[in-house]
């Protein structure tokens, strides 16, 4: 699929063209850059419009980089300025480079027919996410999305480079705005849809859990009636859905579903233990009760892709947590708990479960949190909030950054009797400063926050 040919066919069908000049040499429509700082020899260069910069603006620097060619909007183009500048070079005119990105991206997957496994959910994509690719990978070669490639522009590159030689692919998605679960499942075209639950994420930009629930299970609603559909009972806005007529596989602690766990034990760093369907016991390694039943979810993917139960175990006792998610570190014998790629209330009060759990015979248990971003009019209630839930838990201080943090100070404070001690401060050097003067051996810090805080930082700062 690396010639000239085979994109032209693509443009016969998108009715977005506006004219295209290529040359006759091969073009792989599969290798795409969007950013010239990357960009590689005969890679095909979309002007894509971001936030903070338009990359029309450089669209004769990737031609000059060795570009196989340029895409780029009709109202940019056409001033007597860029078609001078452009004259003679290849450049593929379109009324909306996005949407040309997503149907390209779209088109080539319908190039295949293998499984597609789509995921979403308030909390754990990610981490389900791998869980699955790991246990299909006993049995299939497996493509999986990469990092955080989930949204308008991220799942169009992942879909693009499905190739031949896969026989799965496990691809996330997620939203920050209603409608975008849909549009994207039309653009991945599941065969198999998991949501892995239904939280406060994005809630400033959805009102309610309930309209988080509709937003989400838009892929449920985008898959076909004979893809199967992997429901977590756990969660009390999934357990509704209705599946009458749907191939559904109901997921859980009761030995009634079809798939299900029964919780064994956690060991001192909180990874749990626990037996799968009465058949095997799964000893975790990734720390967190939460993961629990993201183990579940992603085993009840194998089992129905006839992955035995043993190759499951072995793949589940096998994996590690990604980056920055509940990632383990020993330095001087404080425990580091760097799960800090990214935050929202419900996975904040799953961290807070998690470091109060933790077996800490001596040392303290802090936590240096970061503000949770997008909870728009709810940031100072939600924020407020999760300070009282922090105040009565066996937490000895908390560490916070952000102007939305200051509420949880003020949640924590207004809990009489409480034992939590709370500081803020305006900046991470600041907050790594204080820790050095009361890190002992044997203290426990957990740190977590929205990606934008970059709570990471802390922890540089200190190993």
């Amino acid at each position: 699929i690396q010639n000239t040919h085979e994109i032209r066919s693509f443009l016969d069908q998108y009715g977005g063209l506006h004219f295209c000049r290529l040359e006759k040499k091969a073009l792989d429509y599969r290798n795409i850059s969007i950013d010239t700082r990357t960009l590689k020899p005969g890679e095909l260069y979309i002007s894509i419009r971001g936030e903070n910069h338009d990359g029309h603006s450089f669209a004769e620097q990737a031609l000059n980089k060795g570009a196989s060619a340029a895409v780029v909007e009709r109202e940019w183009y056409e001033s007597d300025e860029i078609i001078l500048q452009l004259a003679g070079k290849p450049v593929i005119v379109v009324q909306d480079t996005l949407d040309f990105l997503q149907q390209l991206g779209a088109w080539h997957r319908r190039r295949f027919s293998f499984p597609v496994i789509v995921l979403t959910g308030s909390n754990g994509k990610t981490t389900t996410r791998e869980m699955i690719a790991a246990i299909l990978s006993a049995k299939f070669n497996v493509f999986r999305s990469e990092g955080n490639k989930n949204n308008h522009v991220g799942l169009p590159l992942m879909l693009l480079k499905m190739a031949e030689t896969d026989e799965v692919a496990v691809l996330e998605i997620g939203t920050n705005h209603p409608g975008e679960i849909a549009h994207l499942s039309n653009l991945a075209q599941p065969t198999a849809a998991l949501i892995t639950n239904i939280g406060k994420g994005h809630l400033g930009f959805f009102g309610t859990l309930e309209e988080v629930y509709r937003e989400k299970t838009a892929l449920f609603a985008a898959a076909s009636p004979e893809s199967p559909l992997f429901v977590n009972m756990e969660d009390p806005f999934l357990r509704q859905y209705p599946t009458a007529g749907r191939v559904s596989i109901p997921i859980g602690f009761s030995e009634s579903f079809d798939v299900w766990g029964d919780y064994l034990a956690s060991d001192k760093m909180g990874c749990v233990k626990f037996r799968l369907n009465d058949a095997v016991d799964i000893q975790l390694r990734i720390p967190g009760e939460h993961n629990f039943i993201n183990a579940l979810l992603a085993a009840a993917v194998g089992l129905y892709y006839r992955v035995s139960e043993a190759s499951i175990k072995n793949a589940l006792e096998q994996f590690a947590p990604a980056s920055q998610r509940m990632e383990m570190l020993e330095k001087e014998g404080v425990l580091w708990i760097n799960d800090a790629y990214n935050a929202n209330p419900n996975s904040m009060c799953a961290a807070v479960d998690y470091l109060s759990r933790l077996s800490r015979s001596t040392g303290k248990r802090i936590l240096v949190l970061g503000d949770m971003l997008e909870l728009g009019d709810f940031a100072e209630s939600e924020h407020f909030d999760l300070g009282t839930y922090i105040a009565a838990k066996p937490i000895d201080t908390v560490f916070l950054y952000g102007p939305e943090s200051k509420a949880v100070q003020n949640g924590i404070q207004n809990i009489e009797n409480t034992k939590v001690k709370a500081f803020w401060y305006d900046s991470h050097k600041k907050i790594a400063e204080h820790l050095r003067q009361v890190l002992k051996k044997n203290d426990a810090v957990l740190l977590k926050g929205s990606r934008g805080m970059k709570m990471e930082t802390v922890l540089e700062l200190m190993v």
